[in-house]
């Protein structure tokens, strides 16, 4: 769990160590390109891995005392991913032919696709040594960053940049095959059955496309009903909002084991007790998250990314709002229906979601730009959330589910309007928004306490000793 989620957060934190840099060198057409021209070959990704990492990471994980299984599986789903890899690349050279602009960012940014052939990270999640990824991704990212600032020099290096983001999965996927020598054992061709893994690897794949789809649909459609530059301004904000939000379900990830566990057993009231406390953290680390997003995204974006992307603050400002329906959606849907095993119900919450994103996008983009795919992406996670409610309308009760939240928006209130207030008076530099971070995070916690927040007593039993360790030394 520890290096799953380290991993989680490094993958995040490092990359937004170049952003300030690349969004100067770049521009907001640089990024709008890298963003727009990326997003396509997510979906040739998509299609390259079929549901093959998920599946292989549970398939492997059920054979983990036997080595000549795990070696089977490990040859048959690699013979597999061949073939859907072929397919990928043959399909995404057919869409570059068609393109009249960026041909070449376009090829480059198909070094993801490679990179799926040679992933074999969900043979080591399966045998669940986590180390070995996490180490090689580390590494992976500090020459990306290194080979960043060392490169990329001015506008016309764009394809240097996008050769460094594309090309470093490709490079940390293929560093980690010297370690399957001793995972591994020979296995006769002859006794390989490749292909009874199609049928259960595509019934992973549905919901994973139908889940990832709309994840790069925004930057699709902006480029394409909009402009490139749109396209940039949405990616820079999402970069820091999706951040933002990975520390909430971080801290969720940590209820997944024991609520599994807990289902198994049909223990059903422990098991939704664990969840409305889970939801009880995850509203309180999300609205004072969007609080501080709002309270200085207006200066942040000038500040983080350049005056050129002075738009991206309003952006930040309203995108904001969405970490909340997926903190809920997490709560719902990656906490309890799948630890449920209740996958079908969790895969259609996100079919309303993905046909309110298109519709939405087409509808408001052309009349409203960047704003009209945040206002779909919040919606479309609103959807989700409230689909998932929907199905556990039995288990969780509005009444219940929504249950003193009003607490907390009035405590992010009450937060967002002391950071902002900081914001508009201090001189914009990184202690002001330490300061700033300081002052919201106090008011927050006086507020809560105040109003006797939910999560209270939920934390309580596990900062009270602590508390009274540190007081007493005092």
């Amino acid at each position: 769990m520890m290096y799953s989620t380290v991993y989680q957060m490094l993958a995040l934190i490092l990359p937004l160590v170049t952003i300030p840099y690349v969004s100067r060198v770049l521009g907001a057409t640089g990024i709008g390109i890298n963003a727009f021209t990326s997003s396509f070959a997510a979906y040739f990704v998509l299609i390259a891995y079929i549901g093959i990492k998920t599946y292989g990471n549970r398939e492997i994980a059920y054979h983990q005392r036997d080595q000549k299984e795990r070696s089977k599986i490990f040859f048959e789903l690699n013979i597999l991913k061949f073939i859907t890899v072929l397919i990928a690349v043959i399909g995404y050279l057919i869409f570059i032919a068609f393109q009249s602009h960026w041909q070449l960012y376009f090829l480059l940014q198909g070094l993801a696709i490679l990179a799926v052939l040679f992933d074999s990270s969900w043979y080591f999640m399966g045998v669940e040594n986590f180390q070995i990824i996490v180490l090689r991704n580390t590494a992976i990212q500090v020459l990306f960053v290194v080979a960043t600032f060392v490169f990329v020099r001015s506008t016309h290096d764009l394809w240097i940049y996008i050769l460094l983001v594309a090309g470093s999965p490709l490079m940390g996927n293929l560093t980690v095959w010297p370690f399957l020598k001793r995972e591994l054992v020979r296995v006769k061709i002859k006794e390989l059955q490749v292909w009874r893994h199609l049928k259960p690897t595509l019934a992973l794949f549905l919901p994973s496309i139908i889940i990832s789809i709309y994840l790069s649909l925004n930057k699709s459609m902006l480029g394409a009903l909009d402009n490139v530059q749109s396209a940039g301004f949405f990616a820079q904000s999402d970069s820091i909002v999706r951040a933002a939000y990975t520390l909430v379900t971080a801290f969720g990830a940590a209820f997944l084991p024991r609520l599994s566990s807990m289902l198994s057993e049909k223990k059903t009231d422990e098991a939704k007790a664990m969840s409305l406390k889970s939801l009880e953290i995850s509203n309180a680390l999300t609205f004072f998250i969007v609080a501080g997003i709002m309270g200085v995204s207006h200066s942040f974006a000038i500040f983080f990314f350049g005056k050129e992307f002075k738009e991206v603050g309003d952006v930040m400002f309203v995108q904001s709002l969405m970490i909340i329906f997926i903190a809920w959606s997490f709560v719902l849907g990656q906490q309890y229906l799948l630890a449920a095993r209740r996958n079908k119900e969790f895969a259609l919450a996100h079919v309303p979601a993905v046909i309110a994103n298109v519709l939405l996008n087409i509808i408001l983009i052309p009349i409203i730009g960047v704003m009209g795919a945040v206002i779909a992406t919040i919606a479309t996670e609103a959807a989700v959330a409230f689909t998932e409610l929907w199905f556990l309308r039995k288990l969780f009760r509005p009444s219940e589910f929504f249950h003193g939240l009003w607490k907390y928006v009035l405590s992010a209130f009450l937060s967002f309007a002391a950071i902002f207030y900081l914001d508009y008076i201090m001189p914009v530099s990184i202690v002001s928004y330490l300061i700033q971070a300081i002052t919201g995070f106090l008011v927050y916690v006086v507020c809560l306490f105040l109003f006797r927040a939910g999560v209270i007593p939920v934390v309580k039993p596990v900062v009270g000793p602590y508390l009274n360790k540190i007081l007493k030394k005092n």
